[in-house]
């Protein structure tokens, strides 16, 4: 007879919060970091081809945040989705069982 296979849905749920919280985390820090002294160099600082490696330079960093944002809701979403997985492996897990 084959080993019987268990899913451990509370570990998978603790999982899917342990890993939004921490890189969640390390996102934000990215965040706080790009919008402090990269937004606040002036174009002066770009010597005489000021103008286009300041634009260059706002793009990119503009860029940059709304990536770290996508990224953020991204986990998010990831995290909702393995409480799903862990749901549906209750809902048949209850399904499976035999009632007396």
């Amino acid at each position: 007879m084959a080993p019987e296979i268990q899913h451990r849905t509370d570990t998978i749920r603790a999982l899917a919060d342990k890993h939004e919280a921490k890189c969640g985390d390390i996102l934000k820090e990215a965040r706080y970091a790009l919008n402090g002294a990269p937004r606040e160099v002036s174009t002066g600082a770009f010597t005489m081809y000021g103008f286009e490696l300041a634009t260059a330079h706002a793009i990119a960093t503009e860029w940059a945040d709304q990536d770290l944002k996508t990224k953020a809701q991204e986990l998010g979403e990831f995290r909702q989705k393995l409480h799903v997985v862990a749901q549906c492996h209750d809902a048949a897990e209850a399904a499976n069982t035999m009632k007396a």
